[in-house]
C-alpha cells in the first residue's frame, strides 16, 4: 500500500506503480468469515492492486497484466 499511497500523491509514475506491482511477492489475502471481513487486509496481499483500481491509479489494463503476472507464479 505504500506504494500505491506514492503513486497517489505524485511521488512515483503510473508507469512505476504497475512495474512495482507486477513485480512485487504478495502476501496471501487474510479473510475472517463474519461482519468485520472488508475490514480485515494486508498491507501486502493483493488488496493494495484492487484498491489502486478502484480510486483509478491503475487501469483495467494494467489489472489485467498484473492478475496475469500473478496467475503465471
Amino acid at each position: 500500500m505504500d506504494v500505491v499511497r506514492a503513486a497517489a500523491r505524485g511521488g512515483i509514475s503510473r508507469e512505476e506503480l504497475v512495474s512495482t506491482l507486477r513485480s512485487w511477492t504478495y502476501e496471501p489475502q487474510y479473510r475472517t468469515t463474519g461482519l468485520a471481513d472488508d475490514w480485515e487486509a494486508r498491507p501486502n496481499s493483493f488488496d493494495a492492486i484492487e484498491y489502486a483500481f478502484i480510486v483509478g491509479l491503475i487501469d483495467e489494463h494494467d489489472y489485467e497484466l498484473i492478475l496475469r503476472r500473478l496467475d503465471n507464479d
